[in-house]
């Protein structure tokens, strides 16, 4: 039982603006396969409509529990699709082309995670050289969690193996995030992670990838624990102009703070 539901909005705001922010999904090339495609589009859209409706119409009804003091049973966090998955899956094991098989795995993965494992490694086994493969990448350092511990490692050095520049750079990207952020700067292990990733940021496509590599680097390099801080400039309350390195010697605390 969930006492308060004021979640309610912000998370269908979320998951509109996760739809409209997710890269166009590829189609099948094949006319049969693109039917099929879009049959299980249509039905994923009717259900993620219907569970989008219940979400606003609890709103209502959690404002007036709210006043009453009543509490409001759980809402699912997301609509059931698995269903959907499971034929996209089935689906894409019939298919021989890349280009009708991808599209329907990368489906499976987006609606269900019971079902992901299963599409992740096929699509690591067979396709992991498609071009529409890397839609999957930023996904993949996170796969303990969509696949398990167990079966991550074996995925992720598919992907790792793969010929497609960002396939392969976002695969080692997971593999070395942890080393950039927490070993020595000094250490082998830093340089060559770090060594490894500006190799793989020159090849790939992904401006993203090469946002995120560069972005991991800079935070550790230019912000990590005893780097010199920026000299921040500003204005104190009292109207009188400071820098951060007038208080040279001294603890501050610095409060960052955002209004939109």
């Amino acid at each position: 039982m969930v006492p308060k539901t004021k979640w309610a909005l912000p998370l269908l705001f979320a998951a509109t603006l996760a739809a409209q922010q997710r890269p166009q999904q590829p189609t099948p090339k094949s006319p049969a396969a693109a039917e099929r495609y879009a049959a299980l589009q249509a039905e994923q859209k009717k259900l993620t409509e219907e569970w989008m409706a219940k979400v606003k119409a609890m709103s209502a009804e959690a404002e007036a529990a709210k006043k009453d003091g009543k509490p409001m049973p759980a809402m699912p966090m997301r609509p059931d699709t698995s269903a959907i998955g499971k034929q996209a899956l089935a689906a894409a094991k019939e298919m021989t082309d890349g280009d009708d098989a991808v599209p329907f795995l990368l489906m499976v993965v987006n609606a269900d995670r019971s079902a992901a494992a299963d599409a992740l490694s096929l699509l690591g086994d067979k396709y992991a050289d498609h071009p529409a493969t890397a839609q999957i990448g930023p996904m993949i350092g996170f796969l303990p969690r969509i696949v398990g511990e167990d079966k991550a490692p074996a995925i992720a050095e598919k992907f790792a193996r793969s010929g497609n520049a960002d396939v392969r750079g976002w695969a080692v990207f997971a593999k070395h995030e942890k080393t950039i952020e927490t070993a020595d700067r000094e250490g082998d292990a830093y340089q060559g992670a770090k060594s490894e990733l500006v190799k793989v940021a020159e090849l790939a496509a992904s401006a993203d990838l090469k946002d995120r590599v560069r972005q991991a680097i800079d935070t550790r390099e230019k912000y990590g624990v005893g780097i010199v801080a920026p000299d921040i400039e500003g204005t104190d309350l009292d109207g009188v102009a400071f820098k951060l390195s007038d208080y040279r010697g001294k603890v501050v605390f610095l409060d960052f703070w955002g209004d939109w």
